[in-house]
């Protein structure tokens, strides 16, 4: 009976909370609270779930993540709610020369183009809008991130009916699928899922997450020299 058990235990298949992977690279966010209940940040490869409403500040969440820029490697958006501004941009220290803008027609070429820019090996972090991933395509979309060594953050609108329901927040096999809230000037942050690692619910991200006029006036100073194109297909 002890062999059998020690034979099971020590089978490569069989993870241990406790036994955290040290040689599995990691992306601060930033913030120590969030890092510390991510075991000191966001994996550098395979998706993230999102679940957040637009415009509350989510992409500033991430910005140290976008803005690590790898050897001549692209950031793709795939079907951005808006227009990306090359002003918001330089504000997180982004070349607008490695930006990619794709705007697919339906729901099903926005994760082929996502998928098809995961493969390429050209792209470090791809993000893509879409409320129509299942597990299927979530899957397909994790082995070409993990494979090909890239990031792919996945915003999806959060749906009422399931926000407090585990099961249905845990079915996509992915890294790691976290739910966003904006409350009392502060942004609460669940941990729903996430691989070598547990739940956590309602991290505050203290932050000033307050529009101001930086990107305006940075527009007009080098709008006045030349003109910035952001790389966009249709």
């Amino acid at each position: 009976m002890n062999k059998s058990l020690s034979m099971l235990e020590n089978h490569p298949h069989i993870w241990r909370a406790r036994e955290q992977s040290q040689q599995e690279e990691r992306f601060s966010l930033g913030f120590d609270q969030l890092d510390e209940a991510l075991n000191g940040g966001i994996s550098t490869s395979g998706v993230i779930r999102i679940r957040t409403l637009t415009g509350i500040g989510e992409l500033s969440l991430f910005k140290h993540v976008i803005s690590k820029q790898r050897t001549h490697k692209m950031i793709a958006f795939v079907n951005p709610p808006g227009d990306i501004q090359a002003p918001w941009l330089a504000t997180f220290g982004i070349d607008v020369k490695q930006v990619l803008i794709v705007k697919p027609s339906t729901e099903k070429e926005s994760l082929w183009a996502t998928e098809q820019c995961l493969k390429s090996t050209a792209c470090h972090c791809v993000i893509l809008w879409s409320n129509g991933v299942n597990t299927k395509e979530s899957r397909r979309l994790q082995v070409a991130a993990t494979h090909n060594d890239a990031l792919c953050l996945l915003f999806t609108r959060p749906n009422r009916n399931s926000m407090h329901n585990s099961a249905a927040l845990q079915t996509l096999p992915i890294s790691l699928d976290l739910c966003l809230n904006y409350r009392q000037h502060a942004l609460e942050v669940s941990v729903l899922k996430q691989r070598h690692g547990w739940p956590k619910d309602n991290i505050a991200i203290h932050n000033d997450w307050t529009p101001n006029n930086r990107a305006i006036k940075w527009a007009v100073e080098h709008n006045k020299v030349k003109r910035h194109v952001l790389h966009s297909v249709s």
